[in-house]
């Protein structure tokens, strides 16, 4: 599917225990991780994470809905996934891409995805994420996907043993329904 309307088609799916190696494949890496609070992962710890987004416990103050992203051949390419507070009507979303499909479109429509999935699924009032200053490409795909940048946190993540900055941005499900500021919103009907 094409929700932002550029780059890659692409699909999210439900994680599979099998899909450790390409799961450990993307948090093993630096390139990958470096921007992230994901810490790089042995394989044992990458298996984990996928039983933890798969039998998530109801107990838990928060939900984390993880995907995979594929590409169009179906090939694990990718993560998602939106968190949200229990009770809270807002949720954040995050991705990761394989650097060799960096630029090909990928992240901006997996967050697109996420978007409409949190406004029209989860019925969220409000869907925000944050990038490093450091990292261009993913403040592009927020913007490109409709959020406004609402500001600069100072020193607020502490990733890698070092705390950073980070850019905060978010829409509402009002924006989103008008088509956000860059015109990407529900798909129309016609």
């Amino acid at each position: 599917m094409k929700s932002a309307g550029v780059g890659a088609d692409v699909k999210l799916r439900h994680l599979d225990p099998s899909d450790v190696a390409s799961v450990h494949e993307l948090l093993s890496d630096w390139e990958i991780v470096r921007h992230m609070l994901f810490p790089l992962c042995s394989q044992q710890e990458s298996g984990e994470f996928i039983r933890d987004a798969i039998d998530q416990p109801d107990s838990a103050p928060w939900r984390s809905i993880v995907r995979a992203i594929t590409d169009a051949s179906s090939e694990l390419v990718g993560l998602c996934g939106i968190v949200i507070l229990r009770g809270a009507e807002e949720g954040e979303i995050w991705y990761l891409i394989k650097p060799e499909y960096w630029g090909r479109g990928l992240a901006t429509n997996a967050a697109a995805e996420l978007i409409e999935f949190g406004f029209t699924e989860l019925a969220l009032h409000r869907i925000w994420a944050c990038c490093l200053p450091e990292n261009p490409a993913s403040a592009k795909v927020l913007e490109k996907i409709g959020m406004r940048r609402e500001g600069l946190r100072k020193r607020n993540l502490k990733i890698h043993g070092e705390w950073k900055d980070s850019i905060l941005y978010a829409v509402l499900t009002d924006e989103w329904q008008l088509g956000g500021k860059n015109g990407i919103g529900p798909p129309q009907c016609g």
